[in-house]
């Protein structure tokens, strides 16, 4: 009889050779002359802060606790000219978040007010150092990379991993990303509940992108699940906090990591309020504290294997240890914690450049 087949999880290798690479050549890196003021500007959107997920403003307002002016429309500097803000601040390193996010077009619930004009003023100064948010990698290669170019970018943040990131968006200068992770605002995740009648909560969007979650759902009737759709995306008001609350009754949540091995903000949500977390995260792909409480599936697994995992999750639930676990990803993924973080590593790829 032939031994029964072993389940392995997924790692990042297994995940970047099923993914399709582009053809769009690598940036050659531009230039930089380390001699400029010490002043530093985060170029980002204040109506991120009306987004249905506030990840994007977190990472500018984050940055502006941290040493940064924080300019914009109706932010602190209230101007969008970039060669405005170079001409008054003479700046010696600029972020400016993903082009997405400001870059208006017609039809799009973005602000068009919040739009960047010449940017291309920041290529000519060698004594800028640039940086760029780079979000979801596998969007608009071509685009993405004539915008870096026009800017003369010398560096990307990205919240993925830098491996895939690179397959992915294959104009990026490996060498030049810095790692950070999503974040959470500590002042709005509720108090851990010790009551937690309701099992396990599966939620997002249901796209090609995420074909474990269509499995999911496709079985739906079959799993001891609770299904709370996707809101949609939009700037009417962010729902963290009213989903934070959700997750804060639920003793264990699906989080998918998406056919690209994405460290998604939910893995750190679910954590925080106090969730056990069942996630096809590739197993070499680790988050502190997050780690210690994920329960790891296959993208591939069957809705049978995925049953059996969500009711021993959920029969085995400790509030003692899901209490201690939420405390600290609280605590290590609070925003001003995450960006300070990430102020020092810019600085550090400055000096190494």
């Amino acid at each position: 009889m032939a031994a029964a087949e072993v389940s392995v999880n997924r790692t990042v290798r297994d995940t970047i050779v099923k993914l399709k690479q582009t053809s769009v050549a690598e940036l050659t890196a531009p230039k930089f002359v380390n001699g400029s003021t010490g002043n530093r500007l985060v170029l980002g959107v204040a109506s991120m802060r009306e987004h249905m997920t506030d990840e994007g403003w977190q990472i500018t307002h984050g940055l502006s606790l941290n040493g940064y002016k924080h300019c914009g429309y109706l932010l602190d500097e209230n101007q969008t000219d970039v060669s405005e803000l170079i001409s008054k601040y003479n700046p010696g390193t600029v972020v400016i978040q993903d082009v997405r996010e400001w870059d208006y077009q017609p039809g799009d619930f973005r602000d068009k007010n919040a739009m960047f004009t010449n940017v291309d003023s920041m290529r000519s100064r060698d004594d800028i150092f640039r940086l760029t948010i780079l979000k979801d990698s596998h969007q608009r290669p071509g685009y993405h990379r004539d915008n870096c170019l026009m800017m003369g970018i010398h560096a990307w943040i990205v919240y993925y991993n830098e491996q895939i990131v690179k397959h992915l968006a294959t104009y990026v200068r490996p060498q030049h990303l810095i790692r950070t992770t999503h974040s959470i605002d500590k002042d709005i995740v509720p108090a851990f509940s010790e009551q937690r009648d309701s099992g396990c909560l599966f939620s997002g969007a249901v796209s090609r992108a995420y074909p474990l979650r269509q499995r999911i759902i496709r079985h739906r009737r079959l799993l001891p699940i609770v299904v709370q759709p996707h809101p949609g995306y939009h700037r009417d008001g962010c729902v963290v906090p009213g989903f934070m609350g959700l997750l804060n009754k639920f003793k264990v949540s699906i989080c998918t990591s998406s056919m690209y091995g994405y460290t998604l903000r939910k893995l750190i949500e679910s954590t925080a309020c106090g969730c056990r977390v069942i996630t096809d995260l590739p197993r070499d792909e680790i988050l502190p504290v997050v780690e210690e409480n994920l329960i790891r599936i296959n993208p591939g697994d069957n809705h049978l294997t995925i049953r059996r995992t969500i009711e021993d999750a959920v029969g085995s639930y400790s509030y003692d240890k899901q209490r201690d676990l939420a405390k600290r990803a609280i605590e290590l993924y609070d925003y001003r914690v995450v960006c300070a973080k990430l102020a020092e590593d810019i600085q550090t790829m400055k000096e190494n450049y």
